[in-house]
């Protein structure tokens, strides 16, 4: 499998190039196929990190941040960015408990629900990433982000039936 993570701008999106993880279907999907996934739009310590490349130093920031809150609100974004940069380093061990964090600590949101997708889809589990979106689809803001990853998503699955 093979990934590249760029920031393209601060506080915005960082961009996985991403292959599927089975042969068969690896040979199914047009190359360069870009998936998305977002960092917080917080300003909260680690994102200028990873979205500059740096991902140990920001996880080690956001996780020091992590530490020292219990509030879910200020957990979030810092388990959105950490979700990014396991996803990025290919950590999926990782990626997984981040992502399933964000999505389930406080108030749902798209940036949760569609970095979790991308984590599903990376992990080849399509209907789980499909699932995310149409969560991610339900609100109002990044519908670009999520449109394009759906339909991604859709083609692959739709690859991977036939």
């Amino acid at each position: 499998m093979k990934k590249a993570i760029q920031s393209i701008s601060p506080v915005v999106l960082a961009m996985l190039m991403m292959m599927p993880l089975s042969q068969a279907s690896a040979t199914d999907v047009a190359s360069g196929s870009r998936l998305m996934v977002k960092t917080s739009v917080a300003e909260v310590i680690g994102v200028r990190e990873i979205e500059s490349g740096k991902f140990e130093q920001g996880i080690r920031k956001s996780k020091a941040g992590l530490a020292k809150t219990s509030i879910a609100s200020l957990r979030k974004p810092l388990l959105d960015n950490l979700c990014v940069a396991y996803l990025a380093i290919e950590d999926m061990q990782q990626a997984n408990e981040y992502c399933n964090a964000a999505v389930n600590t406080g108030k749902a949101s798209v940036i949760s629900y569609n970095n979790r997708a991308m984590m599903h889809y990376v992990l080849g589990n399509l209907d789980a990433s499909l699932e995310d979106l149409d969560a991610a689809s339900r609100f109002s803001n990044f519908q670009n982000m999520v449109g394009r990853n759906q339909m991604i998503v859709n083609k692959q699955n739709i690859l991977s039936k036939n």
